[in-house]
């Protein structure tokens, strides 16, 4: 009897298998703007182990919309249901959405291997989310949607001399920096621009993304910088700064404003100025005349001292000698033998 209920608790020990659950969720709010990140979310549960670890579904369709590139950090998870506790690992991703209309996740089939139990596949129902623009939007490529959003700008100036006056040929430079919550830096339109009858250089854009906590991305920070230099004596004007961006907080226009500048330009220097300033630096008259003295001290020195340097040049040279001098050794070599 005790061997049967033994056998019998085996099998059914064998027999019992780990559950697994998947499931997936579009997580955005319920006013969809085109551009605004929206997250999917796809959670792996079971009531064993995860033997391997879940990954990412390497193909995951998306009409009207796209996946972004960042990884937010994975989630440990865990529920009771009846009796069993369940762990879960939760993983997301950014996704936005092209157009109007829909975002649509198709419906699509993910299988999770696991050594023990073997694979689970699990049907994931479609998702669809309508997308709306806002009312007034008036260039669709210049639409930018953020829930904060703030700029602030730095001005360079760069002189050939320090007189104190900007001269033609001089440079300014404006660097403007947008901070940003929700948004991503391929979003960002232009926001200096060229102005007539100046050369102007603009540099590569810089952005980052701001993180807080374990790595969760925040927003970014977008640099932009360009350089004017004007060609004529005059003012240079450089406009305001004026972005129009959609709030997604309180579903809203908004608009950011950077005050312009002006700058007068005299003039390019004289000629005689500049070719002095491309002959080099003046040669440093108080340096050589420190080291002029280093040198007359130096000789004086050795002058005075010159019988102790001869008679220090004997002894140096005796010793040179006696060491690698040939050393002669008297009766060590044989005479009598005849060498034939």
């Amino acid at each position: 009897m005790k061997k049967a209920l033994f056998w019998l608790l085996l099998c059914l020990a064998g027999c019992a298998q780990a559950a697994t659950e998947i499931t997936r969720e579009l997580v955005a709010p319920d006013q969809l703007v085109p551009g605004q990140p929206a997250r999917v979310v796809v959670t792996w549960w079971t009531d064993g182990w995860f033997n391997p670890p879940p990954q990412w579904p390497s193909a995951m369709p998306i009409e009207n919309g796209m996946l972004l590139t960042d990884a937010p950090p994975n989630q440990l998870l865990s529920r009771r249901r009846g009796n069993t506790t369940w762990s879960g690992v939760r993983m997301s991703r950014q996704v936005v959405a092209f157009d109007g209309g829909n975002l649509v996740l198709p419906a699509i089939s993910i299988t999770q291997p696991s050594v023990q139990e073997g694979p689970t596949t699990a049907t994931l129902p479609a998702l669809t989310q309508p997308v709306h623009w806002p009312a007034g939007v008036e260039q669709p490529d210049r639409f930018l949607p953020a829930s904060h959003l703030a700029l602030q700008q730095h001005w360079q100036l760069y002189r050939a001399t320090e007189d104190g006056e900007l001269h033609v040929g001089d440079v300014v430079e404006r660097q403007v920096t947008l901070r940003a919550q929700g948004i991503i830096p391929a979003q960002v339109p232009p926001l200096l621009f060229a102005l007539a009858g100046t050369d102007t250089q603009r540099l590569a854009p810089q952005s980052r993304v701001l993180t807080q906590g374990r790595g969760d991305v925040t927003g970014i920070e977008y640099v932009e910088r360009l350089r004017y230099q004007p060609q004529q004596a005059g003012s240079l004007s450089a406009p305001d700064v004026v972005l129009r961006w959609w709030d997604t907080a309180t579903q809203r226009w908004q608009e950011a404003r950077l005050p312009g500048k002006t700058w007068d330009f005299a003039p390019a220097r004289a000629a005689g100025a500049e070719t002095a300033l491309r002959a080099g630096t003046p040669l440093p008259w108080g340096t050589l005349v420190i080291w002029l003295a280093v040198i007359m001290a130096g000789v004086l020195a050795a002058w005075k001292g010159r019988l102790r340097l001869i008679r220090l040049g004997k002894t140096l040279g005796y010793r040179w000698h006696g060491f690698w001098g040939e050393v002669p050794l008297p009766d060590k070599i044989p005479s009598h033998r005849r060498i034939k």
